[in-house]
């Protein structure tokens, strides 16, 4: 490598000299003394070595290691959060389950409740009707019958109202006093009449 470079640089030198001979004289004589003075130095080469493998090692234990063992202990973190999400979800979902079957439980007990509420209310709306029915009739009954012992007492009231004036008329129509057999048997043809 060095080999060609010092050829690159002798051809160059030639090229410049060709041009100007003073002026590349000068030049070339620099260059010369600049590249000559690189060569393969051996010392100088095992320090380099060991120099950059130093700061390799040092790089790797100061910042390599520590930066990979954040990296990790960070990369830990994110999938023990991660694994926690997700268990988090998986139970929110088994809580949600269970919640949208104790939703439906609960709506099929209210309709079980409102249709048992709805047929109590219907037995205890018939009962109470035919409660009320048989009220009223018995009400009506114990009318009609006040109805008609009143009116047999009425009856029994003008029949005796009737009977007084009929006597009274009688009495005055014969004059004489009538007695009370009498007044039973008169009363009896003319009611029978």
């Amino acid at each position: 490598m060095f080999q060609n470079f010092a050829n690159l640089l002798s051809q160059s030198q030639n090229a410049i000299a060709a041009a100007k001979p003073s002026a590349s004289a000068k030049i070339a004589e620099e260059l010369n003394k600049t590249f000559n003075g690189l060569t393969f130095n051996w010392p100088f080469f095992v320090f380099s070595l060991i120099s950059l493998g130093l700061v390799v090692l040092i790089i790797t234990l100061l910042v390599y290691k520590p930066i990979k063992k954040l990296i990790k202990n960070r990369q830990e973190l994110i999938q023990k959060n991660i694994d926690t999400s997700i268990l988090a979800k998986e139970n929110a979902l088994k809580v949600q389950e269970e919640n949208d079957k104790k939703i439906i439980e609960a709506n099929n007990q209210a309709a079980l409740i409102i249709n048992h509420a709805k047929s109590e209310s219907e037995r205890i709306v018939n009962a109470s009707t035919i409660a009320a029915k048989k009220q009223s009739e018995l009400l009506l009954d114990q009318a009609q019958i006040l109805i008609n012992k009143k009116q047999s007492e009425l009856e029994q009231a003008q029949k005796k109202i009737i009977v007084e004036n009929a006597v009274e008329l009688a009495k005055k129509i014969i004059g004489r006093e009538i007695r009370n057999e009498d007044n039973i048997k008169l009363i009896n043809e003319v009611l029978e009449d």
